[in-house]
């Protein structure tokens, strides 16, 4: 399978675990250690998060196994985070600015060189 798929589906797994727990924390039961502990194996968000995690696992997983280390742990952030910073703000009304526009784009260029320099060595 084209590591490149594997980034992609870690990086979707990645996106969906942290909009899982975040939807899933919101309904937790924090007033003691053992009915947070009930509340989380109650909760179908958390564990829609534990699939989402085995799937970012076995991805990843398999990708590294492939390609290297670096770029795959890169790739997989990187598009995790601009991602989740686009859900933000079109789904949940998170403000981006024009500083996090520019540190998204230097995510982005920096994927790129990367990715360009994992093919050249």
């Amino acid at each position: 399978m084209n590591h490149w798929i594997l980034i992609i589906v870690a990086a979707g797994s990645n996106v969906a675990l942290n909009l899982f727990l975040k939807k899933g924390g919101q309904g937790l039961d924090t007033s003691g250690l053992l009915p947070l502990i009930l509340s989380i194996l109650k909760s179908g968000w958390m564990w829609l998060a534990v699939f989402s995690a085995v799937a970012l696992l076995t991805a990843f997983v398999s990708a590294i196994r492939i390609y290297s280390l670096s770029l795959t742990y890169t790739a997989v952030t990187a598009l995790a985070m601009v991602t989740l910073t686009m859900i933000g703000a079109l789904f949940q009304q998170e403000v981006i600015g024009l500083t996090r526009v520019a540190g998204l784009g230097l995510i982005i260029a920096g994927l790129v060189v990367t990715a360009m320099a994992g093919n050249a060595g």
